[in-house]
């Protein structure tokens, strides 16, 4: 019995496995002999045992109408888990009719998979027992996996499913707590993006602010989202070891924080560095962090981001100061400091780091790509 750290590194290399041979895949039984029995092998079923994987396997609803599958996994000889295969490249294609059919009439089938290979859709009757559901409550894309870029709820769900793990009682339960899940978490989403007005007065309630005028409730719902993305910042400096503290608290009540108290940085600085330049400086790591959401590769080339000051300048780089210089904290007359940029468009100095997002992330990714 595969533990899950085994377990998790069997989905990388299964993914990695899809990278190598997807493209010389032509037809469906190819993807089944290149992918689809090596996956059922990664759950640590047999199939080579027809007692335990049984291909083209039927359940009729009477002998008119035939329900085959492509896929059966048995239990005691009755089918548990059905798997519906396709042609690789063919994931995104809606093509669920002939495994819900069979699903509908096997009225011992707990799970059912859709896959071409790559795209794993999983599929319960959440709803109404022997009754497929429509969407499917958990998708797995071994795109993403080979990269490692899978979600702890993705690889969680697939392990209930390995043959020493799967509980056909329990699996519907599994299900509804994954649609729940997800169903939160775009919720947040939509809320971390633009929360509205609603969501902003659930907040004012639960924080005891009271009296607030309908004229004044926009203000409010930049605070939120502000707040919203600190509470983000935070966390992932955290994950990246570059600040334990949080953001401070905004001067002004719609004003979102910018700064975090500047942390130690293994970099060479000059006799004349400032703890101004420090702080803008972390400034451009902790706007790289957001912005790199959701890139593993990327939030780990943050911790690599260095600088070295100047007479008037700090420059910020990766790694290597000239082939991956990414911006330049300039000290102005006034005393004030800006970011200048060039990124292959004509140079840019501006006093919000934020309206530098697209220009930046892009130097950013390309820079980490060549040195």
């Amino acid at each position: 019995m595969a533990t899950m750290e085994e377990f998790r590194s069997n989905l990388v290399t299964y993914g990695e496995r899809v990278q190598r041979v997807r493209q010389h895949i032509k037809n469906e039984e190819a993807t089944k002999v290149a992918l689809i029995l090596p996956f059922i092998a990664v759950l640590g079923y047999d199939d080579r045992d027809p007692t335990e994987v049984a291909a083209e396997h039927a359940a009729d609803f009477s002998e008119k109408y035939k329900n085959r599958v492509d896929y059966a996994i048995l239990r005691d000889m009755k089918p548990v888990i059905a798997i519906e295969c396709k042609t690789a490249g063919n994931g995104k294609k809606d093509d669920i009719g002939q495994l819900k059919s069979y699903f509908n009439a096997a009225k011992t089938v707990n799970l059912g998979i859709l896959t071409d290979g790559i795209l794993y859709q999983l599929f319960v009757d959440s709803n109404e027992p022997n009754l497929m559901d429509d969407n499917p409550f958990l998708e797995v894309d071994f795109d993403k996996v080979a990269k490692a870029q899978i979600s702890e709820t993705a690889i969680e769900g697939l392990y209930a499913l390995t043959k020493s793990k799967f509980d056909p009682d329990v699996v519907a339960d599994n299900a509804r707590r994954n649609i729940t899940h997800r169903a939160f978490f775009d919720y947040l989403t939509n809320q971390f993006a633009e929360p509205s007005i609603e969501f902003t007065r659930f907040l004012l309630k639960e924080n005891d602010i009271k009296h607030v005028r309908s004229n004044a409730i926009e203000g409010y719902r930049s605070i939120a989202k502000a707040a919203f993305n600190d509470v983000f910042t935070s966390n992932v400096l955290r994950r990246l070891d570059i600040t334990g503290n949080i953001p401070k608290q905004p001067a002004r009540s719609d004003t979102p924080a910018e700064a975090v108290s500047a942390t130690a940085v293994p970099a060479p600085s000059a006799p004349n560095t400032t703890a101004a330049e420090l702080d803008a400086f972390e400034a451009v790591r902790r706007r790289l962090a957001f912005l790199s959401s959701g890139n593993p590769k990327l939030y780990e080339a943050i911790s690599k981001i260095e600088y070295r000051d100047y007479q008037g300048k700090m420059a910020v780089f990766y790694r290597l100061e000239r082939k991956g210089r990414l911006i330049d904290i300039v000290e102005s007359k006034d005393g004030s400091l800006k970011f200048l940029i060039m990124d292959g468009e004509e140079a840019s100095l501006v006093s919000e780091l934020s309206s530098l997002d697209d220009r930046l992330k892009l130097l950013f990714e390309k820079r980490v790509a060549e040195v």
